[in-house]
């Protein structure tokens, strides 16, 4: 398995296929969510991924907003699930953030049935559970890096 950061303009056309339709199929179909993805934080973000055997097997982003960094559209393909690979995919977007945006604290809109992983690498929930995108998310921090 091979693990790429890549900004928008390195990406290439297959990959942002690919990309786009690992994202649509889980979160437009297994979880029938109706709000427009891709979105315009693509262009700015930096994307994190996996190939193996030339299938995308994992899939993240992370990007600069404001005074902090965030991360989300995490995504396992389902022929890679029960492998940990969202686990190592947190700390693939960790470290891009660490690299590229050191100093800056962490804030991401988790969605709660993955509140524990974030969990896992220190990320504390703040505030109260809200919808977004039509799923109960709840904001989640981290010191910087």
């Amino acid at each position: 398995m091979k693990w790429y950061d890549k900004t928008f303009d390195q990406i290439t056309t297959n990959e942002l296929f690919d990309i786009n339709l690992l994202r649509a199929n889980v979160f437009n179909g297994e979880q029938k969510c109706i709000t427009p993805d891709p979105d315009l934080m693509d262009k700015q973000a930096h994307h994190v991924f996996a190939i193996e055997d030339g299938k995308l097997a994992a899939y993240g982003r992370y990007f600069e907003e404001d005074d902090h960094a965030s991360l989300g559209r995490v995504v396992v393909n389902p022929l890679f699930r029960g492998r940990g690979l969202g686990s190592q995919l947190v700390e693939h977007i960790l470290a891009g953030i660490k690299q590229n945006y050191a100093g800056k604290p962490i804030i991401i809109h988790a969605q709660c049935y993955v509140k524990d992983l974030y969990a896992r690498f220190g990320f504390k929930e703040t505030g109260d559970i809200f919808f977004e995108a039509e799923r109960e998310h709840i904001t989640m921090t981290h010191p910087a890096l």
